[in-house]
C-alpha cells in the first residue's frame, strides 16, 4: 500500500511539474489570479509590446521579445540593476536612427543571428493546429549554424500539393519543402557575409495526419521538421547514406537538446 501511495505522489507530482508555467497577477489592491501560460504578452503605451516566453519543461531559457507597432521603429531594451536582487527592465522606442561612429571593441566570436518570417495560409481545423511563432523560432535557432533569413510558410493540403508537384514533379503534398536563395544556380552572386536566405513550406495538414500515424507528439513532429529543413537548408543533405547518417545524428543532438526524444527511434 505504501508503494502504490508512494507511486502515486509520483505521478501527480511529474504531472503538475508538466503542466506549464504558473503565474500570479496581482492588481492595485493586491488581489491575485493564478494562471497557466507558456507566454505573456504585456501591452505597454505607444504602441510598444513585450512578449515573455518560458520553456515548456522545468529547465531552458526564457525569451523576452519587444515589438512596436510601426515596422520604423525600433524598440531597445535597457536592463539596469535596482538592487542585488532587483533588474529595471525599459523598452525605449527609436525612430530614424543614424550611425555613429565606429570605436575598436574586442573581437568576440558573435553567435549566428536568426531573421524569422512566419506565414500561416491556413484556415479551420488546419490553423488551429499549426504551431506558434515562438516555437518556431526556438525550434529553427536550436538548429542555427550560421545566420539565416529563413520564412516559414504553413500552407494547407492544396498548395502543398501545388509546390511539390511545381517543383519536385510529385503529384502529392508532403510534410516539409525547402528552398534556398542565392546558392549556386539560383543566378545570384553570393555575398561574403551576408545572411543565407530561405523558405521552408510545412504542409500542416500531411504533419498532422503523420504524427498520429507514427504516434509522436504534434510539436515534436513540428520540431523535428523545422528542425530537417533549416539543416537542409545550411547545407545538409541525406541523399548518400553517409551523409543522410550525418545529418540524422545532428537532427537527434539538436531535438534532444529541445527535450524531444529520438524522432527516428
Amino acid at each position: 500500500m505504501r508503494v502504490q501511495l508512494n507511486n502515486a505522489r509520483r505521478v501527480r507530482r511529474m504531472a503538475k511539474q508538466a503542466e506549464g508555467t504558473r503565474i500570479t497577477a496581482f492588481d492595485d489592491n493586491g488581489k491575485a489570479t493564478r494562471m497557466r501560460a507558456e507566454r505573456i504578452e504585456i501591452e505597454l503605451s505607444g504602441g510598444r509590446r513585450l512578449t515573455l516566453s518560458f520553456p515548456p519543461q522545468a529547465w531552458g531559457d526564457l525569451e523576452l521579445e519587444a515589438d512596436t507597432a510601426a515596422e520604423d521603429e525600433v524598440p531597445v531594451i535597457t536592463l539596469q540593476s535596482a538592487a542585488c536582487n532587483v533588474v529595471t527592465l525599459r523598452v525605449d522606442v527609436h525612430h530614424d536612427m543614424q550611425p555613429v561612429e565606429s570605436i575598436d571593441l574586442p573581437v568576440t566570436l558573435a553567435p549566428p543571428m536568426l531573421n524569422l518570417e512566419v506565414q500561416k495560409v491556413l484556415d479551420g481545423a488546419d490553423r488551429l493546429s499549426a504551431p506558434k511563432k515562438h516555437q518556431i523560432r526556438r525550434w529553427a535557432q536550436a538548429a542555427l549554424l550560421r545566420d539565416v533569413e529563413v520564412t516559414v510558410r504553413l500552407v494547407g493540403e492544396d498548395e502543398g500539393r501545388e509546390l511539390n508537384r511545381g517543383y519536385r514533379g510529385k503529384d502529392y503534398a508532403t510534410n516539409v519543402l525547402t528552398f534556398v536563395y542565392g546558392g549556386e544556380g539560383e543566378g545570384l552572386p553570393a555575398i561574403e557575409g551576408a545572411p543565407l536566405m530561405g523558405d521552408l513550406v510545412l504542409c500542416v495538414p500531411v504533419v498532422v495526419r503523420e504524427a498520429a500515424e507514427q504516434g509522436k507528439s504534434l510539436d515534436a513532429h513540428f520540431a523535428h521538421l523545422v528542425v530537417h529543413g533549416m539543416l537542409h537548408l545550411q547545407g545538409f543533405d541525406h541523399e548518400v547514406e553517409a551523409d543522410a547518417e550525418h545529418m540524422e545524428a545532428r537532427e537527434r543532438e539538436i531535438l534532444r537538446g529541445l527535450g524531444y526524444a529520438d524522432p527516428y527511434a
